[in-house]
């Protein structure tokens, strides 16, 4: 665990040196679409599930963008699960909240939502080492998601889920009027305030929202 924890404050920073370096989210999911890549991504899987101190930020960009490539990415039911789990900490339904979210992480390990939703109830449920661990989870594929783009019309951040996108803006302390879907892939925040000009925040899904 010690080497877990030192390994994710390591990477804590390694994104923030990306901010000019975009990286390619649709070459890194292409890599585990096949026979090959989706047994490696199961190997990945597994460490993340074990902390495995040797993981990447390569790693952990390939576990969030290859996700989209998997049998188990069901963007309809993850986005339903994701909702589920927030609406149950809001009625402060705390065990449920939590169950569901290892329900879902259990085919899908790399929900930036259910990470910081599940971080919540453990808050709640005075669970202070397992809320820190899944903090941790949350904030590295936040990470990965700031070192898609920048938030603009032409580069805009990239995620695996429409809550997901609501996440990175809750961490970036992004007030907002409205966010909505436009053309199947594609995620629009109206900001409360301009940010380096513009009023809008952008968001693009890896494959079309059926």
């Amino acid at each position: 665990m010690t080497k877990w924890i030192a390994c994710v404050c390591c990477l804590f920073l390694l994104p923030l040196s990306l901010a000019h370096a975009q990286i390619n989210t649709d070459s890194i999911a292409h890599t585990t679409s096949s026979s090959a890549g989706r047994i490696h991504y199961k190997q990945l899987v597994e460490k993340l599930r074990q902390s495995d101190s040797t993981l990447q930020r390569t790693d952990f960009l390939t576990l969030y963008y290859g996700s989209v490539e998997q049998p188990s990415y069901k963007l309809e039911w993850i986005d339903s699960l994701e909702q589920n789990i927030k609406e149950h900490n809001l009625l402060q339904e705390f065990i449920q909240a939590y169950e569901l979210a290892d329900t879902l992480l259990a085919f899908h390990p790399v929900s930036i939502t259910a990470y910081f939703e599940k971080s919540f109830s453990c808050y709640a449920l005075k669970r202070p080492d397992e809320e820190s661990f899944n903090k941790q989870k949350y904030r590295l594929f936040v990470k990965c998601v700031l070192s898609s783009g920048n938030g603009f019309k032409e580069t805009p951040f990239v995620v695996v889920s429409y809550n997901d996108a609501i996440e990175v803006l809750k961490y970036l302390q992004i007030k907002y009027k409205t966010i909505a879907e436009q053309d199947n892939n594609r995620i629009v925040a109206v900001l409360n305030k301009k940010r380096q000009g513009s009023d809008q925040l952008y968001f693009r899904l890896p494959v079309p929202h059926p």
